[in-house]
C-alpha cells in the first residue's frame, strides 16, 4: 500500500512538472494565430459545428510536439483536412471519458505535428500524432486516471479504435486509429495496462 501511494504521488508531482514547464499559452497562441488565421478559423468552426469545441481549449488541440523549440519548428500545427474527420473521432472519444468521469480534468500538449518535427522529436515514421491525430495529454492532480483508462480501453476501446500509452514524464497518449496498447518496447507486454490488469487481479492482502 505504501508503495502504491509513493508511486501515486511520483505520478502527481511528474505530472506538475510538464505542466508548469509548457511555454505554450493561450496568449501566445493568440500572436501564433495571426499568421495562420486561415486555417485555425475553419478548424474551429468545424469544431464548433459538430459540438466538439469545448472538449479542450483550442490553443491546446493545436499544440505541436514538445519538442518544437529545440528542433526549430512551430510551436502549434492545424491538421491537413484530410485529418479533420480522425480529429472529431478523437474527440469524441475525449468528451465521453469526461463525461463518464474516465478523465478528469487534463492539459493536453501534444497533438498533431509534421514530418520534419516528428522525426526531428523521435517520433514513430508511422506516428499517429503525424498520419491520423492523436493527444498526449496529462490528468490533472488524479493518480487514478491512468487505472480508469485502462479498464474503459480493455472494455469499450475496441469499438472505438482506441490507441492507448503512457510515457514514462506521465503523458498519456489517446487516438482512434487502431484498437491497442504499448509501452517501451512498442507492445502490449509492456503497456502500463498490463501493470494495472496485474494490480487489481493481486489480492487484497498483497496490495
Amino acid at each position: 500500500m505504501l508503495l502504491r501511494r509513493a508511486l501515486a504521488l511520483a505520478l502527481v508531482l511528474a505530472q506538475g512538472a510538464v505542466h508548469a514547464d509548457e511555454p505554450r499559452t493561450a496568449d501566445s497562441f493568440k500572436d501564433w494565430r495571426v499568421q495562420h488565421e486561415a486555417a485555425v478559423a475553419a478548424f474551429e468552426a468545424l469544431l464548433v459545428a459538430q459540438g466538439l469545441a469545448e472538449v479542450a481549449p483550442l490553443h491546446q488541440l493545436l499544440r505541436s510536439a514538445s519538442d518544437w523549440q529545440r528542433c526549430g519548428a512551430e510551436p502549434y500545427a492545424v491538421p491537413p483536412e484530410a485529418q479533420w474527420p480522425a480529429a472529431l473521432s478523437t474527440l469524441r472519444l475525449l468528451r465521453t471519458l469526461r463525461s463518464e468521469a474516465v478523465l478528469g480534468a487534463f492539459e493536453i500538449h501534444s497533438a498533431h505535428r509534421d514530418a520534419a518535427l516528428n522525426a526531428c522529436a523521435g517520433g514513430a515514421p508511422r506516428s499517429t500524432h503525424l498520419v491520423a491525430f492523436a493527444v498526449d495529454l496529462v490528468p490533472l492532480d488524479d493518480a487514478q486516471a491512468g487505472a480508469r483508462l485502462c479498464r474503459y480501453w480493455a472494455r469499450h476501446g475496441q469499438g472505438w479504435q482506441m490507441g492507448l500509452s503512457r510515457y514514462p514524464s506521465g503523458r498519456i497518449h489517446i487516438d482512434t486509429w487502431r484498437y491497442r496498447t504499448w509501452g517501451a518496447d512498442h507492445s502490449a507486454r509492456s503497456s502500463f495496462c498490463a501493470a494495472e490488469s496485474e494490480r487489481e487481479a493481486a489480492p487484497d492482502a498483497a496490495r
